[in-house]
């Protein structure tokens, strides 16, 4: 029996283990009300006003109060949740590996996100009860790349960076995370993904 070097495994979300598409939500509120779908998206998902929500700064009817007054329109609460969150689904390929992991690591999910996208995303996906943590943004009050996000994923992993393995689509995060001492996977496929774990003995 080998010693794993690793004894926690970090994992993104958003299309690491979920895939989304933005433009699925801004399109359909574009649509609506006769709106330019790029600003909606932009506004949506570009804005300090969304980063500010994944901080967890503002609540969610807080936030829908400020997106339909940017925008100059009225929709009721529960039909703009409905369509804020309904744009995600599963990456069979990556979940189905670190379901693999599971068996023989501790799983974290470390992910910039929003309640209420975190709130749909439980009531929708298995996948995250196989997370031993699960670390959203708007919790911690940061995002990715601050350090206090990093920092709070380390020291629940058990403070010692060196027996963490992080997993992330975006080039900038995998690069503040190695930065910070963390030893990093880019995610590009499951294919790839799988091959990259095998060459650092994790499977």
């Amino acid at each position: 029996m080998y010693e794993k070097r690793y004894s926690v495994i970090i994992f993104d979300l958003g299309n690491t283990l979920l895939r989304f598409d933005h433009n699925i939500s801004a399109k359909r509120i574009a649509n609506l009300f006769h709106l330019d779908s790029e600003e909606v998206r932009r506004l949506f998902f570009d804005s300090e006003l969304t980063q500010a929500f994944e901080r967890g700064q503002i609540s969610s009817k807080v936030f829908h109060a400020r997106i339909t007054g940017h925008l100059g329109i009225t929709i009721p609460f529960r039909d703009f949740v409905s369509i804020w969150n309904d744009i995600f689904w599963e990456d069979e390929g990556s979940c189905a590996i670190a379901r693999r992991l599971k068996k023989d690591y501790k799983l974290f999910l470390l992910s910039n996100i929003s309640r209420l996208h975190y709130e749909y995303i439980v009531k929708n996906f298995d996948i995250l009860k196989i997370f031993d943590e699960i670390i959203p943004s708007f919790a911690v009050g940061a995002i990715k790349p601050e350090k206090i996000i990093f920092e709070d994923a380390v020291r629940r992993a058990g403070g010692d960076k060196s027996a963490v393995l992080y997993i992330d689509d975006r080039e900038d995060l995998i690069r503040e995370a190695t930065l910070f001492g963390i030893e990093s996977i880019k995610y590009e496929g499951s294919d790839k993904l799988e091959k990259d774990l095998k060459e650092k003995g994790v499977i």
